[in-house]
């Protein structure tokens, strides 16, 4: 038997597809431990001025290896501010530094196997990249460190400099702007995964582990990929 009467009206559908919307996490807003990010941002810095180091050695015009030493001095000076506001803590720089060393030696072994213009880049876009997250994350360390660890970090260290060593080397071989491209576009996940490890020492303002945030801190991962996008695009390649 068929019944009558009014039928009841269909639920509404919710849009196929659609996602709650998603609270941006700004970096400043999480709560790295103290440290864990100086002794990790020290051994970056030690790391990238031994890299610089070497690649001023291979250089083969005196002009670039003046201006690449003179990068390297200046992340030396970066080290050497890191580890004096450890051992102002307390602690003793190599012991705070220790537990980062295989991440960071990891890295760099990925990106050991190029061409010296490649290396050169690398020097340029990787501590762009990194100097930008790690000054948005120290914001969120605690006075006096926060705003002595931001400052240090958005010091030049001469990445003008950098570039027009990369502009004159492009000047001069058109097939190494297909490199350098191909070069920059591996570099920068690597690099993420660098900023990546940092999260593991943070939390965001109600205690989470920022690492399980994933979803709320990946536009500002996005952000640090347009910045290196904009490095890449001053030098004309295609990232």
């Amino acid at each position: 038997m068929i019944r009558t009467g009014r039928r009841r009206p269909a639920a509404p559908r919710g849009r196929r597809g659609a996602e709650p919307r998603v609270e941006r996490i700004a970096l400043g807003d999480l709560r790295p431990d103290p440290d864990a990010l100086l002794g990790r941002l020290a051994y970056l810095k030690l790391a990238l001025f031994e890299s610089a180091s070497a690649v001023a050695g291979r250089a083969t015009d005196l002009g670039d290896r003046e201006v690449i030493t003179r990068v390297a001095a200046a992340v030396l000076e970066q080290h050497t501010a890191l580890t004096a506001m450890i051992e102002a803590r307390g602690g003793e720089s190599a012991a705070a530094m220790h537990p980062f060393t295989a991440d960071v030696d990891r890295y760099r072994r990925r990106l050991a196997d190029s061409g010296w213009h490649e290396s050169v880049l690398t020097l340029h876009l990787s501590a762009g990249l990194l100097d930008d997250f790690f000054a948005g994350l120290a914001a969120g360390l605690p006075a006096p460190e926060g705003p002595r660890v931001v400052e240090l970090l958005q010091r030049d260290i001469g990445h003008d400099a950098l570039v027009a060593v990369l502009q004159a080397g492009l000047g001069t071989d058109k097939r190494l702007g297909s490199r350098l491209a191909l070069w920059g576009r591996r570099l920068v996940g690597d690099t993420l995964l660098v900023a990546r490890a940092a999260l593991a020492d943070v939390r965001d303002a109600e205690g989470r582990p920022a690492s399980t945030e994933e979803r709320r801190i990946e536009p500002v991962l996005n952000g640090l990929i347009a910045a290196h996008t904009r490095r890449m695009d001053r030098l004309g390649l295609t990232a």
